[in-house]
């Protein structure tokens, strides 16, 4: 039984040779939840400069917290949990309140305040005394260290996906393709700079990634579209005046330098496609009857945010709290020694993140809760083998680890495609779908803090009840 649609108006200009006035023709697009003819055409992941942009600025954002989070075991040894708290709690309060607060400041200075975040991120995980306690462990640095990459991460991201409804399609995808690159990436060098060059000095590993946050302010100014970051910014202008009845002079300018110095009629949508110039007639944006919260609490938490909310509570729990947990009770055998076993688990945990986040870019899936349901059997199984082992080669558990971050990597940027496709489709206006696509990372974050306490909690608890394997 198909779903009832919505009918949109077009009116498509074809521009004429033989007369300055263009000629005009009327059509109707199907949009909405339809197998019919004239819905809209799902964009997928191309090789071009805007794709490139957000693949970039992907790696950028998620970059700080990839290496910190391979080191956690040593920077909080004997409770990786806490790393957990620290990065996902604060990841979580970002994504929240984020799309709220960041309406009311600049792009521009967004991207200047997560570029001086990233530095300082790995600046301060390293800081040795005067911070350290009396052993000379410092432990205040590597808190606030933590914290402020799980602010990059989060704050990152919604950022950009709320910029991105102001790009084509792909951008979201592309964005999501480059923050899982970036566990490879980040993981990647750490590992191999801590068991060649540097020794286990995990300090000097971090400061070997300082150098590339300058090149978020590059990536920001010289390869995002000019035009484009212009129209989001004139939009988040315009979604602080108060909603009116009617275009006053304001938007029409507003809407007027969004379409290079052209003006566009007010709850219209103007692209070009082979010279064919299509407008078409939006749904209204927010306002007195609309508002963000409840479009928030009624349509985005419980569609698309639970979904994945469940998802990445259950890979972070296995990831931070399962893991090192089984490392500590020595469950399995013919695997490395020492920390190189987390750190190997962590990166087969973002190769498969990335692998599967590209997989999706390319063969979307319908349905985000199948990449849930897969990640509660998987954590069923790594939690059966702190009682009951039955697993104990390491390399069988490497593979669990792989799937676990596969599933989270399919289920992240599945749910970005959905929710910038979904409002795509219904017709949602550029300020509707830029706070849609800003939340899509809230079930991410906060599946991250709720992970990261209940692996807090496995972890002391198992500490006193369960006995190391001999």
């Amino acid at each position: 039984m198909e779903q009832s649609a919505q009918v949109i108006s077009v009116a498509v200009t074809h521009p004429s040779s033989h007369s300055d006035a263009p000629k005009i023709e009327a059509i109707e697009l199907v949009a909405g939840p339809t197998s019919g003819k004239g819905s809209l055409k799902t964009s997928k992941l191309q090789l071009n400069q805007t794709t490139l942009a957000f693949f970039l600025m992907g790696i950028l954002v998620g970059l700080p917290t990839m290496p910190i989070t391979t080191a956690a075991a040593q920077m909080f040894e004997g409770i990786t949990g806490v790393y957990g708290i620290c990065l996902s709690l604060t990841a979580a309060i970002s994504s929240f309140a984020g799309p709220m607060i960041a309406r009311y400041v600049p792009y521009d200075v967004c991207n200047i305040a997560l570029t001086l975040a990233s530095a300082l991120a790995y600046v301060i995980s390293t800081l040795p005394d005067p911070l350290g306690n009396p052993t000379g462990f410092n432990k205040t640095g590597p808190v606030i260290g933590t914290m402020l990459a799980g602010f990059v991460y989060a704050f990152g991201t919604q950022n950009y996906l709320s910029v991105a409804a102001f790009f084509p399609s792909e951008a979201v995808i592309a964005l999501s393709v480059g923050s899982g690159l970036s566990i490879i990436l980040g993981a990647g060098v750490f590992i191999g700079l801590m068991n060649g060059a540097f020794d286990n000095d995990w300090r000097r590993c971090f400061l070997v990634f300082l150098p590339t946050t300058i090149l978020m302010p590059f990536v920001w100014y010289f390869m995002f579209d000019k035009k484009r970051r212009t129209a989001a910014e004139l939009f988040r202008k315009r979604s602080l005046q108060k909603p009116s009845g009617s275009s006053n002079s304001s938007d029409v300018e507003s809407d007027r330098q969004a379409n290079n110095g052209e003006p566009t009629d007010e709850g219209s949508n103007s692209t070009d496609n082979d010279g064919v110039r299509v407008t078409r007639v939006l749904r209204p944006g927010f306002g007195p009857n609309r508002t963000r919260v409840g479009m928030l609490w009624k349509k985005i938490l419980p569609q698309y945010v639970l979904p994945l909310i469940i998802c990445t509570t259950c890979a972070i729990f296995c990831l931070f709290g399962i893991a090192p947990t089984l490392h500590t009770l020595n469950r399995f055998e013919g695997g490395p020694k020492g920390d190189l076993e987390f750190q190997l688990v962590f990166f087969a945990y973002g190769s498969a993140q990335f692998l599967f986040s590209v997989l999706v870019a390319v063969k979307p899936v319908p349905i985000v809760w199948i990449w849930t349901g897969i990640e509660v059997a998987l954590t069923a199984i790594a939690l059966a083998q702190l009682w009951y082992p039955f697993l104990n080669h390491f390399w069988v558990w490497w593979v669990i680890m792989f799937m676990v971050g596969g599933c989270v990597g399919g289920g992240v940027t599945n749910t970005n495609y959905r929710i910038s496709q979904d409002m795509q489709k219904a017709g949602e206006p550029d300020e509707v779908r830029s706070f849609a696509n800003s939340y899509a990372g809230l079930g991410n974050f906060g599946g991250d803090a709720l992970g990261g306490a209940l692996g807090l909690v496995i972890e002391a608890v198992v500490a006193k009840g369960l006995k190391p394997t001999p």
